[in-house]
């Protein structure tokens, strides 16, 4: 991962583009952190997109639980974005989005196999 010059410049094209519809931004990782709260300055570049498009970010972890501590290391260390955040914005709205959008990309799925595989075969 490396500071992409102009980033949010290229997360606007992506987003305006149907071609990317489907496109969401993963913002989990804590080498995206570190770019992401390097200045304040730059905080704030980052916080425009995410109050723009709240839908397309998503926040989570990778971390395994081995700790509360850990497993939250990635979130403290975004606290200078969050503090940017408008107040209807919300990445966790975008966690139920992806989450309904799988569940339904599931049925789907399960839907097409049952039509074209019998006994787990084609």
């Amino acid at each position: 991962m490396q500071p992409v010059k102009d980033h949010a410049a290229t997360i606007e094209q992506i987003r305006k583009d149907p071609a990317f519809s489907h496109v969401y931004l993963d913002i989990s990782w804590d080498e995206v952190a570190k770019y992401f709260v390097a200045t304040p300055a730059v905080t704030k570049i980052a916080a425009d997109p995410i109050n723009r498009y709240p839908d397309r970010f998503l926040f989570d972890t990778d971390e395994v639980a081995a700790s509360q501590e850990k497993y939250l290391k990635v979130y403290y260390q975004y606290g200078p974005l969050w503090n940017l955040l408008d107040k209807e914005t919300s990445v966790p709205r975008a966690q139920r989005k992806l989450r309904t959008d799988l569940r339904r990309s599931r049925l789907k799925v399960r839907a097409w196999e049952a039509a074209h595989l019998h006994d787990g075969r084609p």
